[in-house]
């Protein structure tokens, strides 16, 4: 259990929320690389592998969007090249890499809300709604639920089939086929959990929740992490952070300022479990 994933869950509904808030409005390169860098260094700490497959999916995605970008959009006065009269700009590709930076940091920060979420947190937060709260965590654990039930059909059907020398038509046929059996199952699962819930009582009239307690930690966090996005936001606002993609690339304006509050709100999932790790480290040599 990774530490970030032991915070109180409104604790990590607010830093999600405004590090996500901030990520797609920043419309800032300096804001997007730190925040691709901030992503990136939480899955260091927590997994080597995290990192080097969120890394390929950042390079693949920046370049895919960067290039896609620069293709349909020839905006800009730098020149880079022409084709059949159509000018391929610096403006445009420069625009698109941003942009894939940001959808890169909007993924992989995402994939790090789903390795720290659970369904009890999530019916914690949401229990003034607590029918949507059951229906949204029950969807959160279909999802893989479906994923490998999936796998599993494929794997039997190569079993009795077998892929090799196959024509399209097999192969589509196959598909279907996959299908019709994870919509089986979905419907026969859907039955057995109705079933099973009711069984326990579900239908009963309102039911308790897990109760998380909010310490004098987790209020510090909330009260830094409001402080930063606060003050990035009043910069944002203010236009004191403002950059140019377009006729030309440029700062119109720049401060330090939120760059620095940016970074220690993107940072501090990382800084969280690096100091989880070595407050633990510590112990073990006292032992």
């Amino acid at each position: 259990m990774n530490a970030l994933s032991k915070l109180h869950p409104v604790t990590k509904a607010v830093y999600f929320c405004t590090a996500f808030l901030l990520i797609l409005t920043a419309s800032n390169p300096l804001i997007s690389i730190i925040s691709l860098c901030g992503v990136l260094l939480y899955q260091a700490a927590c997994s080597r592998r995290a990192f080097f497959a969120d890394l390929k999916l950042a390079l693949v995605v920046t370049v895919a969007v960067g290039i896609m970008n620069s293709l349909f959009s020839h905006y800009g006065m730098t020149i880079l090249f022409a084709v059949k009269g159509v000018n391929f700009t610096l403006e445009a590709l420069f625009y698109g890499v941003n942009q894939g930076v940001i959808l890169s940091s909007v993924i992989i920060l995402f994939k790090i809300l789903s390795n720290n979420s659970n369904a009890s947190g999530v019916m914690y937060l949401l229990s003034f709604a607590p029918k949507f709260a059951l229906l949204f965590s029950m969807v959160l654990g279909f999802i893989p639920r479906f994923e490998r039930k999936l796998a599993d059909i494929r794997d039997a059907q190569k079993a009795l089939y077998g892929y090799e020398e196959r024509t399209k038509k097999d192969k589509l046929k196959a598909a279907v086929s996959n299908l019709s059996a994870l919509v089986t199952y979905s419907l026969e699962s859907s039955i057995v959990t109705a079933d099973s819930m009711k069984a326990r009582g579900y239908t009963q009239g309102k039911r308790t929740m897990k109760n998380y307690p909010l310490t004098l930690r987790e209020v510090c966090i909330i009260l830094v992490n409001t402080a930063l996005f606060a003050t990035v936001l009043y910069f944002k606002i203010s236009k004191k952070m403002l950059f140019i993609f377009e006729p030309e690339i440029y700062f119109e304006s720049f401060s330090i300022i939120p760059v620095l509050a940016f970074s220690a709100l993107i940072l501090m999932p990382a800084f969280i479990e690096l100091w989880e790790v070595f407050l633990w480290k510590k112990s073990t040599l006292k032992a």
